[in-house]
């Protein structure tokens, strides 16, 4: 792909699945959004909104997948835009692209550290005695919020710092966690619950709203941005995103027809008066139904730690392939103080001061929770719209290129690739328009420190990330930014490319070190 192997290349297929799937975690993005799901579309909204979603990304995912298996390196969607804009626009592109796809992977990578933060101070809050009345339980107030997501961010953080090789160890406790504890949690909170809502009301109540859906249903690309540390990543890249989808719709759909099933009382579902004071609704619910059947909710806790350590899985997946967008597209001096993000430790093998950067950039996005109490949906709405403009960039242009320019992978949709890069177009310009708009109504705007707002930031982040990288590229940077640098030699390229695409149990038993200079 025309770059110096500088990542170790230790992962294998399922490492990089494991790593994705972990970024996607759908356990993660519903428990965080079910509120929202809720209050605007009712159970309809949960349940067909999810089916809905999840075709559609499929689709976006099929077409994603035929381009990683083409140019699959950790840049990703930069990258593409620049290999199949044209000349005269591929630069700009490809600059305004990564731009995009690095705040929409901030922001995924905050709207996770926030619901796990979220979830523990819940959890602080049912362990010292809960909402029963108005003052029972320590309730955590929006600057103790800010410090326990502080904390979990430098927990993620610290736990990127290790090797590629840990990283894969955790990816696969990761994926295990995930498959057996959410088995455990859809089969126990309905037979714990000792009274369930019906099937027409799951099914036909409220209008449809697809806003949690979608950002439960986000961020699939992550598999690209780990192949240059996968083996045969032209393969397992496109392999990793698709099954990933599959397997998140699975457990999706089974996570909330469990949650949705085991309501005790819709009315109390969001009240400030339940036993989370109004809090994450999926730990409210699980509270209910074992406080119906036990006159105790304590043991919902046990139930909890599920959907609590699949979101720090989820965070820490986050932000490894942030921190590797971030290296590659300072590798091509797109970034200021590139020359620093772009160093890997030889210690740990991996973009530490990437990590960090990280790190710090989401602590800065998260900022706003201070003074708003729907900052999480603004985080989210980051996060989608940077990575569905990004994507939406990379889509355009693959409908508009030549099958003759188009250089496919081992992967490719052959005479259906322009049909389903429409309906993929498509979808992604719903989703930016869908995320744009207010998430809370009526919307208000905060008129001192302690008043909290309901405006939604993310079209000023998102605005600005626009003005400041054309700006920067109008003013300076088409000077000198003409895309991904190549570092190797165009013989040792096409070697690579080679490696890229043999199978993984052909490499499994060699050592890859090539251009490490050993």
């Amino acid at each position: 792909m025309g770059y110096k192997q500088e990542l170790s290349r230790q992962l294998s297929m399922f490492h990089n699945f494991a790593t994705t799937f972990s970024f996607l975690s759908p356990i993660t993005g519903l428990t965080g959004t079910y509120a929202f799901l809720y209050t605007y579309g009712g159970p309809v909204s949960a349940i067909w909104g999810w089916c809905l979603v999840v075709a559609f990304n499929f689709v976006i995912g099929l077409i994603i997948s035929e381009i990683c298996s083409a140019y699959p390196t950790s840049g990703g969607v930069y990258y593409w835009a620049h290999k199949m804009g044209s000349p005269r626009m591929r630069n700009v592109l490809s600059f305004v692209c990564g731009w995009f796809n690095l705040l929409g992977q901030l922001g995924s990578s905050a709207g996770v550290a926030y619901t796990t933060a979220w979830l523990i101070t819940d959890f602080i809050k049912l362990g010292t005695g809960g909402a029963a009345g108005a003052a029972a339980g320590v309730a955590i107030s929006q600057a103790g919020l800010l410090g326990v997501y502080a904390a979990v961010l430098v927990l993620i953080g610290t736990i990127n710092t290790v090797t590629v090789r840990a990283l894969g160890v955790v990816g696969e406790v990761s994926i295990w966690w995930h498959v057996i504890g959410c088995t455990t949690f859809v089969i126990m909170l309905p037979a714990v619950a000792p009274t369930h809502q019906t099937a027409e009301w799951v099914f036909t109540t409220f209008i449809l709203s697809l806003l949690g859906c979608q950002w439960a249903m986000v961020g699939y690309d992550a598999a690209s941005h780990l192949t240059e540390e996968t083996h045969a990543a032209a393969i397992s890249g496109p392999v990793s995103i698709l099954a990933t989808i599959s397997m998140g719709f699975l457990l999706g759909i089974s996570f909330l027809l469990s949650v949705t099933f085991s309501i005790q009382d819709p009315a109390n579902v969001l009240s400030p008066d339940n036993a989370v004071g109004g809090g994450n609704p999926v730990m409210g619910i699980a509270w209910d139904a074992f406080a119906a059947r036990f006159g105790n909710g304590l043991g919902s806790l046990g139930l909890m730690a599920v959907p609590l350590l699949c979101s720090m899985f989820c965070g820490n997946a986050c932000v490894t392939s942030t921190s590797r967008t971030l290296y590659a597209f300072s590798r091509d001096g797109a970034v200021p103080l590139s020359s620093w993000w772009s160093k890997v430790d030889p210690r740990f093998e991996a973009p530490v001061n990437a990590v960090w950067c990280v790190v710090v950039l989401c602590f800065i996005l998260g900022l706003p929770m201070l003074h708003s109490y729907v900052a999480f949906a603004a985080i989210t709405s980051i996060g989608v719209v940077g990575l569905y403009s990004s994507y939406l960039i990379c889509i355009g242009l693959r409908l508009l290129a030549s099958e003759e320019k188009f250089q496919r992978g081992p992967f490719h949709l052959g005479r259906w690739s322009k049909l389903v890069a429409g309906i993929a177009f498509a979808w992604a310009c719903i989703a930016v328009i869908m995320f744009v708009l207010p998430q809370v109504y009526p919307v208000t705007a905060a008129v001192s420190a302690a008043a909290a707002s309901s405006l939604n930031y993310a079209p000023v982040a998102v605005g600005l990330v626009l003005c400041v990288s054309l700006g920067w590229w109008f003013a300076d940077a088409r000077k000198w930014f003409t895309g991904p640098r190549k570092t190797v030699e165009e013989e040792e390229d096409g070697q690579e490319c080679k490696d890229l695409m043999t199978p993984p149990r052909v490499q499994q038993h060699v050592e890859t070190r090539m251009y490490s200079g050993s």
